[in-house]
């Protein structure tokens, strides 16, 4: 006989079908939890309803079309909704925010970006200003540096086209000096020098990351003629440098937090037929294209002509051979 009465077995099966629960949070952190939760959400909304206020507040004061609907080089308008690749003219011009930015100034420095958003690639080509090309509206030979001054951003974007034998679907121009407070709105940018050299009293060493402010950065975009700097190829290489880490900085969360900084800034020394639908669209659809940026510099020869200017005359293959990358990456080729 077993030692179990039948009461005792069904006691003990009893005791093993006892369901124990959790015990439960309480519900005060429960509460504090979705107060937090909803308070997040609150300010998320509020932070992008800020961007798209500011955005659309600066897209009015910095817009200056071109007379045109697209590039003669093109077929049809770019689509950015279909994330289509494109390309923009970036003037860095020499001038303040009381002359303005409409013409009557030289660009100190052009630089093309043409970007590519399923090859997630940005080719980035500096034309040095000191070259020798056709002015498109004026009928001379010239500088290139000196279609700004003469026709504003319209004449500028014409002649850059007709040099590179490629599309040039938008713009940007902004004065040199603005370079400065940008950089400072952000909080400095990180650099590696390109060359050994001084200028005005900041030593530079080749292969050095420097943290810079927005002086000491325009110091170093600047140089040229000081030993080591590499004259204008290294000048400009330092642009594309600066301008990189410059725009890598204002697309990290860092950045976001300084971005009303950022738009007065912009406000003033800034202008660009982008409006703000394209300018948002190219913030959501292209983001991943500046992972992977290419420099690019035109070769040539610097030479005295019988006017007897200093000119920077490109070699025929070097022009070929980038426009043709160029082609290649915005898909025409």
């Amino acid at each position: 006989m077993s030692e179990y009465s039948r009461d005792d077995r069904l006691n003990s099966q009893n005791d093993q079908n006892v369901k124990y629960e959790a015990p439960k949070k309480p519900k005060k952190k429960r509460k504090l939890f979705k107060k937090i939760f909803v308070l997040l959400i609150i300010a998320v909304i509020l932070f992008i309803g800020f961007m798209i206020f500011k955005l659309f507040s600066l897209s009015n004061d910095i817009n200056q079309p071109l007379d045109r609907e697209y590039s003669e080089y093109r077929d049809n308008k770019v689509s950015y909704l279909k994330g289509e690749p494109f390309s923009v003219a970036i003037f860095g011009v020499d001038s303040d925010s009381e002359r303005g930015l409409s013409g009557g100034e030289r660009s100190d420095a052009i630089m093309l970006l043409s970007i590519n958003p399923k090859e997630k690639k940005t080719m980035l080509v500096s034309i040095p200003r000191d070259t020798r090309t056709e002015i498109v509206g004026y009928d001379t030979f010239e500088k290139i540096n000196h279609a700004y001054a003469y026709g504003g951003p319209e004449m500028a974007v014409n002649t850059v086209e007709n040099f590179m034998g490629a599309p040039v679907d938008h713009y940007v121009a902004m004065n040199m000096d603005s370079v400065k407070h940008l950089i400072d709105s952000v909080g400095g940018v990180k650099v590696k020098s390109n060359g050994t050299f001084t200028v005005k009293g900041i030593d530079f060493v080749e292969g050095e990351t420097y943290k810079m402010d927005g002086d000491t950065a325009l110091k170093f975009i600047r140089s040229r003629y000081e030993e080591g700097s590499g004259g204008d190829n290294g000048r400009q290489e330092r642009q594309q440098l600066v301008l990189e880490s410059l725009a890598t900085k204002m697309l990290s969360p860092k950045g976001l937090l300084h971005i009303n900084s950022v738009f007065d800034t912009l406000g003033d020394n800034v202008k660009t037929d982008l409006s703000s639908r394209e300018i948002s669209l190219m913030a959501l659809r292209y983001y991943g294209a500046k992972k992977n940026v290419e420099r690019v510099q035109l070769e040539g020869e610097d030479a005295v002509l019988n006017d007897g200017l200093w000119y920077f005359i490109p070699y025929d293959e070097s022009i070929n051979e980038i426009s043709n990358a160029y082609r290649q990456n915005l898909g025409l080729e």
